[in-house]
């Protein structure tokens, strides 16, 4: 009987882990939005790494800074995430991807982006975190141009 109770805990143990992790991928959207530059910081470990297409910042004062001026340079945003694959890695490391997309106001019209983000996550200071993630975008464009014009990765 102890190996099905050791089992079951196990089991219960990677679903927690799952569902913080997708609380995770959610709180960071809702930050986002909400324009919290310093509550955003929280969702990444001390030496976060954000890496995009032409660059990366690290640490939680360059990506305070890094969402302050790239993100608050739009009129509002607004993130969906809509699936979250995961992998378990270790006790406190994990990794997943994350399929998105976000709506970016520009001088009164709205563009929307679909993007991958590829995670790292660590267990730090009692919560899960993301370490490290590649932000992979799929397309950028204004409304009317859906449908006519994208760009693969």
């Amino acid at each position: 009987m102890t190996n099905v109770d050791g089992a079951l805990v196990d089991r219960i143990h990677r679903l927690e882990i799952r569902t913080e992790l997708s609380d995770l991928v959610a709180r960071y959207g809702h930050l986002l939005d909400a324009r919290d530059w310093d509550g955003i910081t929280t969702c990444f470990t001390r030496e976060g790494i954000l890496s995009f297409h032409g660059g990366s910042v690290t640490g939680h004062a360059a990506l305070r800074d890094f969402y302050a001026e790239k993100v608050g340079a739009y009129e509002f945003t607004f993130h969906y995430p809509h699936s979250q694959v995961v992998e378990i890695t270790g006790d406190l490391t994990a990794t997943g991807v994350v399929s998105a997309h976000a709506e970016h106001g520009v001088d009164g019209t709205c563009l929307l982006a679909a993007v991958h983000y590829h995670d790292d996550y660590l267990h730090e200071d009692g919560r899960w975190r993301i370490s490290r993630r590649e932000i992979r975008s799929r397309y950028f464009l204004p409304w009317p141009g859906l449908g006519t014009d994208f760009h693969p990765s």
